[in-house]
């Protein structure tokens, strides 16, 4: 276990030296897209001693893996990944908030994500020797938190987003008033300048006075929150930033004359820091992949624990018949996927070509509805020969290791920015106080 602490240095070259050789021996549990766990062969590097131990549990038990279950009586190779996943584990300095908030949405997760950064930023004002009279929110979306704070502190707060029907939505609402105000704009690093005017002008400041402000965000997607770090980084006028970063799969890829042997494609902003640069290039790099930082930004093991029997069967079957699909197709060919309110316990061939509607492209790329062949039949019925009622389980097991594996991999992409961060402050000679 490794402690993050708000005031002692973390030792990021040693994690990182850890993580990296950990995450590419046990690689083959997360990097596929997940509707292609069957077509790379997963199923087949599930060591069956893992299976076995995974058969013998109760849904308690197996809920409480991603959490650190650990049982003597499992084979080693288990006993030795589980042991590994808790000692990489990150204890950070928990943020709690306290009481009862009113309600500002009807929807449950945006009302508990706004209430709960605001809440954290109001504990920052707390202790700050000059609090923030003005805020900017990078990715204001229909401005929840932009006037959650315009509220809470009397701030002066501009909200930005690049979305011009949500900024017309934003400006149409009663809330914006003089020192509430709402752009559209897509921000990127030649924004900085650009907000700073907008600062000066829309909240009356002087020509040769610059407006010191406080750079927030809730689900900053992709680089959105590289880009506020760059923004502190840089600019005179961003005092801090409180960002919350999510979508990491969806950052900028490099060209892909750069990518690497195996034809995965790199991504601009990761990593980020000298020290997790040198390791990833050091015959490491394919492990920095789309599915990778995918996981990276997945639900956290808080939403397994509380999970049914019957959502870990639907779940699983629902998972093993996208994989089942996808193994089937060949080039050219995509499915349109039918909903079902209620997955059949029993998969076969008929109800699974019924739930999907095959697709080719045809002249001019556009996409055309054809009937399912026979050799689409052959392939899907071989596969059902081959894994039969196994399937959603193996499906719902592989899901497990994934769980265990997501808070270790978004370490990696936070713990990259944080000492980044450290490392370009120092650079400058800059001063920071850091939380995580």
């Amino acid at each position: 276990m490794f402690l993050f602490s708000e005031t002692i240095p973390f030792d990021y070259r040693t994690y990182f030296a850890a993580a990296i050789p950990f995450l590419k021996q046990y690689s083959w549990i997360f990097r596929y897209n997940n509707t292609k766990f069957i077509r790379s062969g997963v199923l087949e590097a599930l060591p069956r001693e893992w299976i076995v131990d995974l058969d013998t549990l109760s849904n308690a038990e197996f809920n409480q893996i991603p959490l650190g279950l650990h049982k003597d009586s499992w084979c080693s190779s288990f006993r030795e990944f589980l042991s590994q996943v808790r000692a990489l584990q990150v204890e950070y300095e928990e943020f709690v908030e306290r009481g009862e908030k009113p309600r500002i949405t009807n929807n449950e997760k945006k009302h508990y994500e706004v209430t709960n950064l605001s809440s954290f930023i109001a504990s920052l004002r707390c202790v700050s020797k000059d609090p923030p009279k003005v805020y900017v929110d990078f990715g204001c979306g229909v401005g929840l938190l932009t006037k959650r704070v315009n509220e809470l502190f009397d701030v002066k707060v501009l909200g930005i987003d690049g979305n011009a029907a949500l900024i017309e939505q934003c400006n149409k609402t009663p809330d914006a008033t003089q020192d509430l105000q709402f752009i559209q704009h897509f921000i990127t690093n030649d924004s900085f300048a650009s907000i700073e005017r907008e600062l000066a002008n829309r909240f009356n400041a002087p020509k040769a006075t610059t407006v010191r402000a406080a750079v927030m965000g809730l689900h900053a997607c992709a680089d959105l929150s590289i880009t506020a770090i760059q923004c502190f980084l840089q600019c005179g006028w961003c005092s801090s930033i409180t960002i919350m970063p999510c979508c990491y799969h969806l950052m900028k890829t490099l060209p892909e004359e750069t990518s690497a042997p195996n034809g995965e494609i790199g991504f601009k902003n990761f990593p980020l820091c000298d020290e997790l640069r040198c390791m990833v290039a050091d015959g490491s790099r394919a492990l920095v992949c789309k599915s990778f930082l995918r996981l990276a930004c997945q639900q956290t093991t808080a939403r397994w624990q509380s999970l049914t029997v019957e959502q870990h069967q639907q779940h699983g079957r629902t998972m093993f018949r996208r994989g089942l699909i996808d193994a089937i197709l060949e080039g050219g060919e995509s499915v349109r996927v039918g909903k079902l309110k209620q997955i059949p316990e029993q998969t076969t061939v008929d109800n699974v070509l019924q739930q999907f509607t095959l697709r080719k492209a045809g002249e001019g790329g556009t996409a055309q509805e054809q009937p399912w062949a026979v050799h689409h039949r052959k392939k899907l019925t071989a596969l059902l020969d081959r894994y039969g009622s196994d399937g959603p389980r193996l499906a719902e097991y592989v899901e497990c290791l994934q769980m265990c594996l997501q808070k270790i991999c978004e370490n990696v992409v936070l713990l990259d920015r944080m000492c980044y961060l450290e490392q370009e402050a120092k650079q400058v000679g800059l001063q920071i106080s850091r939380k995580l």
